[in-house]
C-alpha cells in the first residue's frame, strides 16, 4: 500500500490561531488523515511551528525579548489549540531545530551544485533614520500591481503578487515611518524561471482545485522571476556562503521535510519509503509558495512533488474579513473558554466548507441552526429514538429482513470514499446527513409505536444503518462516534456493511448531542458583537 504524507499549512509563530486558521488547514487536513488510517492505510500527518522570519524579529524586537524566547509561547499555543479542536498531529515540530536548520542548508547546497543559485545585485529597502535594511515587514507601502495599500515588503496579502526589491510603491519604514531610500546589496537567488516549463506541467496534472490551477498558470504565463531568496536579517537559517539568512519562505516548506524526517528517525522508519504520496492542505493565499516555489526546490534536489494539494478559501465572520484590531474575530482559546464543543464547530466547518478558493462564512446564528438542525434533531433524535424504542421490544435485533432503504445506506458508502479521496469532505459529509434525513422520514412513516408487527423491521433497519452512518461521520466527530458506537454496542471499525445479526443488543439511549441554546449564542456573539 501507498504511504500517504499529509501536511498542512505551518502555522506562523506570531500571533493566535482563530477560526479561519481551523478551517482552511488543519482541519480538513485531519480529517482526510484520520479517514485514511480508518481505512487502515499507512499514513501520518505532520506540521511544525514557522519560527523564522522579519515578522518575528520586528515583533520580539517590539516587546523587549529574544526571538528565541518569543517563538516559545507561541510553539506551546498552537498545539495546545489544535490539540483541543481534536487535531491529531503524528509529529509537530518546529523550524528552529538543529535537524531543519540542517536540511534547509543541505537543500541549499544542493541546489547550489546543480547551478539553481546565483547572487544578483538587489534594491533593498533601507531606513535613512535608523540606517539599517527594512526586508519585508519592516517597510510598508502601496502595491504595484493592484494599488492596494498598506502591503509589506514580500507580497501583496491582496492579489497574492510576490514583489522583487524597490517595487512597493511609497514604501516606509514600519518602525520610524520615514520614507524608505533603496540601496544596492548583494542577495542569493534561486533560479526559478528555469523551471517554468516543469512547472506548467505539475500545476496542469497535480491533483487541485481547478480554479486555483487556472490562477497559477496565470502567474506562470506573466512569467517568473528568479526568487530572492535571502535577507539582511540576523534571524533565520544562516546561508553557509553568505552574510545574511534564508527568506522565510525557502525554509518553512521544507518543515514538511525535516519534520517528516524527525518522526521517521524516532519511529524506526525510512524518509525515503514514507516521501512519496504527498498531500499538502494550504489556504489560497499561500497558493503562489506551494505550487510554484516548493515544487520547483523538489525538481532541483531530485525529490518527489506533491501528488494532490487541496485548496480552502478564507472565513469571514457575519461576512466580514476577520480583524483582531477591531475585535471582529474569534479565536480557538476563546471558543475553548465559552466551553464549545470541538466537534460541534468540527462539523459546522466540514458541513459549510468547500473545496476550493471560495471563501465560507461563520455566523452565530448559522452555526446554531446547523447544529441543532442536523447533528441534535436529525442524526441525535433518530439514535434516540431507535435506542428508546428498541428498549420497549426488549433491546435485542429480531429475526426480520431490512427494508430497501438499508440497501441505499450501503451502497451509499462507495460514494461518501470517493469524494473523502478527492478531499471533498462537506460532499462526503453531506452524503451521511442526506441519509439520516431519509431514516427519520422513513421511521416517521411507519409508525412503530402504532404498528407493533413491522417494530422489530423498522428497528433492524434503523439501527443497522447507523452503525454504517457512524462510520462515515467519524473523521469529524471522533470522540462522539465512539460513543453512538457504543451505545449501538458494535467496535467503531471501517470494515463491514452487514445488517446487525439477530439476537444483537442495543444499549440504553443517552443524550449525547445538547441543543445548542440561545444563551450559548449571546455568550458567542458577545465575543464580537460590541
Amino acid at each position: 500500500m501507498k504511504r500517504t504524507v499529509v501536511t498542512a499549512a505551518l502555522p506562523y509563530a506570531n500571533g493566535e490561531l482563530h477560526l479561519g486558521h481551523v478551517k482552511s488547514t488543519y482541519l480538513p487536513a485531519d480529517i482526510f488523515t484520520r479517514f485514511m488510517k480508518f481505512k487502515g492505510l499507512p499514513t501520518v500527518y505532520v506540521c511544525a511551528s514557522d519560527e523564522h522570519g522579519t515578522p518575528i524579529l520586528f515583533r520580539s524586537e517590539k516587546q523587549g525579548v529574544k526571538p528565541e524566547e518569543y517563538i516559545l509561547k507561541w510553539r506551546q499555543s498552537y498545539f495546545d489549540d489544535l490539540s483541543f479542536v481534536l487535531i491529531d498531529f503524528d509529529k509537530f515540530y518546529h523550524t528552529h531545530s538543529s535537524e531543519h536548520i540542517k536540511i534547509t542548508q543541505e537543500v541549499y547546497e544542493k541546489l547550489k551544485e546543480k547551478g539553481y543559485i546565483k547572487k544578483l545585485s538587489v534594491k533593498q529597502y533601507w531606513c535613512p533614520k535608523e540606517n539599517k535594511p527594512l526586508p519585508d515587514r519592516y517597510v510598508i507601502g502601496t502595491c504595484p500591481f493592484c494599488e492596494a495599500s498598506e502591503q509589506y515588503g514580500d507580497q501583496c496579502e491582496k492579489c497574492g503578487k510576490v514583489f522583487t526589491g524597490g517595487q512597493l510603491v511609497n514604501a516606509i519604514c514600519k518602525t520610524c515611518g520615514a520614507k524608505a531610500e533603496i540601496r544596492e546589496s548583494e542577495h542569493v537567488f534561486f533560479t526559478l524561471s528555469n523551471f517554468s516549463d516543469k512547472l506548467e506541467k505539475f500545476v496542469e496534472n497535480v491533483d487541485a482545485p481547478k480554479d486555483i490551477k487556472n490562477f497559477v498558470l496565470g502567474w506562470i504565463n506573466d512569467g517568473l522571476k528568479d526568487w530572492d531568496i535571502e535577507r539582511d536579517i540576523s534571524w533565520g537559517v544562516p546561508i553557509p556562503d553568505s552574510k545574511g539568512v534564508f527568506y522565510v519562505w525557502f525554509d518553512a516548506p521544507i518543515a514538511y521535510t525535516s519534520t517528516l524526517k524527525k518522526w521517521c528517525d524516532e519511529k524506526g522508519e525510512k524518509f525515503e519509503d514514507w516521501w512519496d504520496n504527498i498531500v499538502h492542505f494550504i489556504g489560497k493565499d499561500i497558493a503562489y509558495h506551494h505550487f510554484l516555489f516548493w515544487p520547483a526546490i523538489l525538481m532541483g534536489v531530485d525529490w518527489k512533488l506533491p501528488s494532490m494539494i487541496p485548496v480552502r478559501g478564507h472565513l469571514t465572520l457575519e461576512q466580514k474579513k476577520f480583524s483582531k484590531s477591531r475585535q471582529w474575530y474569534i479565536s480557538i482559546k476563546q471558543w475553548k473558554e465559552l466551553g464549545f464543543s470541538p466537534e460541534y464547530l468540527r462539523f459546522f466547518m466540514t458541513y459549510t466548507t468547500p473545496q476550493g478558493m471560495k471563501d465560507s462564512d461563520f455566523s452565530a446564528r448559522e452555526f446554531q441552526k446547523v447544529i441543532n438542525e442536523e447533528l441534535v434533531n436529525n442524526f441525535g433524535n433518530l439514535l434516540q429514538r431507535t435506542l428508546k424504542f428498541s428498549e420497549r421490544l426488549g433491546s435485542k435485533i429480531e429475526d426480520v429482513e431490512t427494508d430497501e432503504i438499508f440497501k441505499k445506506v450501503q451502497e451509499s458508502v462507495n460514494k461518501y470514499e470517493k469524494f473523502m479521496d478527492e478531499t471533498k469532505l462537506s460532499e462526503a459529509l453531506k452524503i451521511a446527513v442526506g441519509l439520516i434525513h431519509e431514516l427519520n422520514v422513513y421511521f416517521q412513516r411507519n409508525e412503530p409505536w402504532k404498528n407493533l408487527k413491522i417494530a422489530p423491521k423498522v428497528i433492524r433497519t434503523v439501527a443497522s444503518s447507523l452503525v454504517i452512518l457512524n462510520k462515515l461521520l467519524y473523521p469529524i466527530l471522533p470522540l462522539k462516534s465512539k460513543k453512538v458506537a457504543k451505545l449501538l454496542n458494535v467496535d467503531l471499525v471501517w470494515e463491514g456493511k452487514d445488517a446487525l445479526k439477530v439476537g444483537h443488543t442495543l444499549n440504553k439511549a443517552e443524550i449525547l448531542f445538547p441543543k445548542v441554546d440561545d444563551d450559548m449564542m449571546k455568550k458567542l456573539e458577545g465575543l464580537y458583537k460590541k
